[in-house]
């Protein structure tokens, strides 16, 4: 993993699988929504039309993960939004996602939209001090 913070598509048969990684679980979360959008979405040029702040309840990283990821598929099925930045905001155990939105009909699509978040072979670990990582898969 090359940057401090960031997000990639892994290879998988049917659905969509990312792994995203980051200094802290708050950070690596806010990465892999970022991952989940642009693995089915052209986010360059996309416009912000809105934000949107979801708080997340306490919980292990991997909870969270599933939470947020799945609070974001119910953006998309019911307001046609998808974030296109993503901050996080963590104070002791309290996690917040301030989320740019932009309207889903202005974004091209590149692949298949996820509809839920898979529980198998979900991850998330610190793998060295001050690194997390997370892995989640995405069914298309």
């Amino acid at each position: 993993m090359s940057a401090d913070a960031g997000h990639r598509s892994l290879p998988h048969t049917a659905d969509t699988r990312i792994q995203a990684w980051a200094p802290t679980t708050g950070q690596c979360i806010a990465q892999a929504v970022l991952g989940m959008a642009k693995s089915f979405l052209d986010l360059r040029g996309a416009a912000a039309t809105g934000e949107y702040d979801l708080h997340v309840e306490p919980g292990e990283p991997q909870d969270q993960l599933v939470a947020v990821l799945d609070e974001i598929i119910y953006l998309m099925d019911t307001t046609e939004q998808i974030p296109i930045k993503a901050v996080a905001l963590q104070r002791q155990n309290r996690l917040s996602l301030h989320l740019t939105m932009a309207d889903l009909a202005t974004v091209p699509q590149t692949g298949a939209v996820p509809k839920a978040v898979a529980l198998h072979q979900l991850t998330f670990f610190e793998h060295r001090a001050g690194q997390w990582t997370c892995t989640v898969t995405l069914d298309v």
